[in-house]
């Protein structure tokens, strides 16, 4: 485990205090049921689309899980947290816009990439 790990801790002590076993997180958030284990005790930290679907289910934003920006994994830049930080607290119409903005981005990138 890593002792690091306050989002683990955290997140374990969200989900058991909304009454959720870590397969019924899982089932809600769309997630194998192994990797919600493996958030909890340290293994890694998740993605923006799994962070923001558990986040989602359990209904918290990103401050509620402690997560600890200090041991974001070196490909994690400032950039991407801060984007968290702004996706989590979006509203819907909103998380439409930045996502029809991000499928834009993408298939640009397809088309370059096939050049």
């Amino acid at each position: 485990m890593n002792k690091n790990n306050s989002f683990g801790k955290k997140l374990q002590q969200i989900r058991k205090s909304k009454g959720l076993t870590q397969s019924k997180l899982a089932e809600l958030a769309g997630v194998h049921d192994k990797h919600i284990s493996k958030l909890e005790i340290g293994c890694y930290l998740p993605n923006f689309a799994t962070l923001n679907k558990i986040l989602k289910v359990l209904d918290i934003n990103i401050e509620d899980v402690g997560l600890n920006f200090e041991h974001v994994a070196v490909n994690d830049n400032p950039f991407y947290i801060k984007s968290v930080q702004i996706l989590n607290s979006a509203t819907e119409q909103e998380l439409e816009f930045y996502y029809g903005l991000l499928r834009q981005g993408q298939k640009g990138v397809d088309i370059l990439k096939s050049k």
